[in-house]
């Protein structure tokens, strides 16, 4: 089945996305930058105690937001969506660059829980599944996630070598991947009963189940055109 090639989009839009872009970043910092100065003051001041857990937090949620985007960039790729405006080179490389920083980011709030004081998460919680002193079973959810994606990455940068049939065996564990780290926020995420935290989580799984559906039904079309073509 023939694909369309990559177009790109008009420039109008380009500049339009850009200026919108701008506004939207202009306006986020203008509307919480002087708050979180604040907090920042007031959580040094009065419970420094508690800072490696808030920052445990912020990069738990910074993380979940870049695999959930590399998840959903890369099942846009899969349905030839996103060559239409982007090239393949720049969708591979924001695809693993996402999955990077997710993977950084994770990283990040995992070892900041071991400076917290007030659970005493130690390198065992961390490192084996399930035997954490807080929520034993969100916690290995994360952990299992975690080596999932650094074998995911790690298969990735050795593609050529493995063999593109085993690496996409291989990727298939995104999926997997995807739905331990969405589990184990919700499950062990302070902020999961906030709003923006539950629209954050049902927004990357809608996402996700859309972006599949496309693909599945792709994947039946160009079976049918390829028997139609062998009949």
């Amino acid at each position: 089945m023939n694909r369309p090639g990559y177009r790109g989009l008009p420039r109008s839009l380009q500049a339009l996305l850009w200026v919108v872009l701008v506004l939207m970043i202009a306006l986020a910092f203008y509307g919480s930058l002087p708050a979180a100065i604040d907090g920042i003051f007031h959580l040094v001041n009065v419970s420094p105690e508690k800072i490696p857990w808030v920052a445990s937090r912020i990069t738990a949620v910074l993380g979940y937001g870049a695999l959930a985007a590399s998840t959903v960039y890369g099942l846009g790729m899969t349905t030839h969506i996103l060559d239409r405006i982007s090239r393949r080179l720049v969708n591979d490389t924001l695809h693993e660059s996402l999955s990077f920083w997710g993977l950084l980011l994770g990283s990040s709030h995992a070892l900041l829980l071991l400076l917290d004081t007030y659970i005493g998460f130690g390198w065992d919680s961390i490192l084996v599944p399930f035997v954490a002193p807080w929520r034993p079973l969100a916690v290995g959810l994360g952990s299992i996630a975690l080596y999932l994606l650094i074998l995911l990455i790690v298969t990735s940068k050795a593609r050529k070598f493995i063999g593109l049939g085993l690496w996409r065996a291989i990727h298939l564990l995104a999926f997997v991947a995807f739905a331990l780290i969405t589990a184990h926020g919700f499950l062990a995420g302070t902020e999961s009963t906030l709003l923006w935290a539950k629209l954050m989580y049902v927004a990357a799984a809608g996402l996700v189940a859309f972006f599949t559906g496309i693909r599945i039904v792709e994947r039946i079309r160009s079976e049918e055109h390829t028997s139609e073509l062998q009949s």
